[in-house]
């Protein structure tokens, strides 16, 4: 009887290895966030700085930086990398384009995956460095 009850607790324990939180669970909140949907047209996608983030209009390939802050002193609000419609509305989709960062801090590149075309982007808070800096794939290949 004694062996039962310890090869229950060990055969639970093993059980419960590698299974995720139970969803609404604190710590399952901190790590997953909210839902999002499968394919959003808006996207932010973290930099590696700590109050910026990108905004992507994954349907035509639009693309803001986003800044947040914690006085007022400090600039929040969003600056536009690239306003220029990347697709056509007649074949512009959520889920569309997505955005991909470099390994470097400022550097983004942006992908079209229904034809391929790759832009880089550049983030920055002076205003002559940051857009689309290159094409780097045309879409023709």
């Amino acid at each position: 009887m004694k062996y039962r009850l310890i090869g229950g607790v060990l055969l639970a324990a093993v059980l419960s290895v590698g299974l995720p939180a139970q969803r609404g669970s604190p710590s399952s909140a901190l790590r997953e966030g909210p839902a999002q949907s499968f394919d959003p047209r808006f996207e932010l996608v973290p930099t590696q700085n700590i109050w910026t983030f990108l905004l992507l209009d994954s349907s035509n390939g639009r693309v803001w930086q986003v800044h947040y802050a914690v006085t007022d002193s400090a600039f929040a609000g969003r600056l536009p990398l690239n306003e220029l419609e990347l697709a056509p509305p007649a074949s512009a989709h959520p889920g569309r384009f997505v955005l991909r960062e470099t390994q470097n801090i400022f550097t983004f590149l942006l992908l079209d995956q229904d034809d391929g075309r790759v832009w880089q982007v550049q983030w920055s808070n002076d205003e002559k460095s940051r857009g689309i800096v290159r094409v780097l794939a045309d879409g023709s290949s």
